[in-house]
């Protein structure tokens, strides 16, 4: 316990004590400079009348049922190539590529996918004019603007979870492929009977992860599009971000906060249950 309290005090401090004071504000009317008033539910209700809370729920959902199927999947088989073709003297240098653009920060990667998909000179359209491709502009139809945003994010994320895949990966038994490649298992029987089963507990850990990555998505969203054309690409962050800072309505931010937080437990709750919390490597 001696070792344990320094650690859960400032744990106190700094995650439940805000969380928690959070939940208050989203109850009141609250005034930095000035007396807050207990409002009850009252922001909540506001929420629930306001039509661009709706849309930058839809917005926020269409984001991360792109984005997180995405991240996960192709982690996973970046994962499972890369561990296929270890001896190969090239794949250090791939797993160090693919893992690269982890290790930038939002707001570059904001700005690189920007300029690339420029209208005017981004190499993404110039490269497809030159090959007569007819491409959209992608951050400015509304239609396209979410799914450009989450090709960027799947670009940058995706390279840790394949190197949390391929730790996992490591932790199998070889003795298991062996075994089963001497009752004739092919490779598919081999990744559908062993491997996916033995990496319950790291694709599990991978999709809360993305999961909370998804649903909190915000740099990206400013940098490349502030929200539009329009409110086409406004995620719940976003949402919350403006209505808070540019409009001062802290307590009705919070409750964005708040509605937030309740989405995402219910999910990982949801992968828990689905994926199950019992299974160990």
């Amino acid at each position: 316990m001696a070792f344990i309290l320094p650690f859960l005090a400032l744990w106190t401090l700094f995650r439940v004590g805000p969380v928690l004071y959070g939940i208050l504000i989203s109850l009141s009317h609250w005034d930095p400079f000035g007396s807050t008033t207990f409002v009850g539910a009252e922001n909540y209700l506001r929420l629930l009348r306001d039509p661009r809370f709706w849309e930058a729920l839809g917005n926020t959902f269409e984001f991360a049922s792109l984005a997180v199927p995405l991240i996960v999947s192709l982690g996973l088989v970046f994962a499972l190539l890369v561990y296929g073709a270890q001896r190969m003297r090239w794949v250090r240098v791939v797993e160090a590529a693919l893992f690269f653009p982890y290790l930038l920060t939002v707001s570059i990667v904001g700005l690189v996918w920007r300029w690339l998909f420029d209208p005017d000179f981004g190499i993404v359209r110039i490269t497809a004019k030159q090959m007569g491709v007819h491409l959209p502009v992608f951050l400015n139809e509304p239609r396209w603007a979410i799914p450009a945003i989450a090709f960027a994010t799947t670009w940058w994320l995706v390279g840790y979870r394949m190197v949390l895949f391929r730790a996992a990966l490591e932790d199998i038994p070889v003795e298991l492929y062996e075994a089963a490649q001497i009752d004739g298992a092919r490779w598919y029987t081999l990744i559908f009977a062993i491997t996916l089963p033995l990496l319950r507990p790291a694709i599990l850990f991978a999709v809360v992860l993305t999961t909370i990555s998804g649903f909190t998505a915000f740099g990206q969203v400013l940098i490349m599009t502030q929200g539009g054309p329009g409110r086409a690409s406004e995620v719940l962050a976003l949402y919350m971000y403006r209505i808070g800072f540019d409009y001062l309505e802290m307590g009705q931010a919070a409750a964005v906060g708040v509605v937030l937080f309740v989405i995402m437990l219910v999910l990982t709750l949801l992968s828990f249950r689905w994926l199950g919390y019992g299974t160990e490597l």
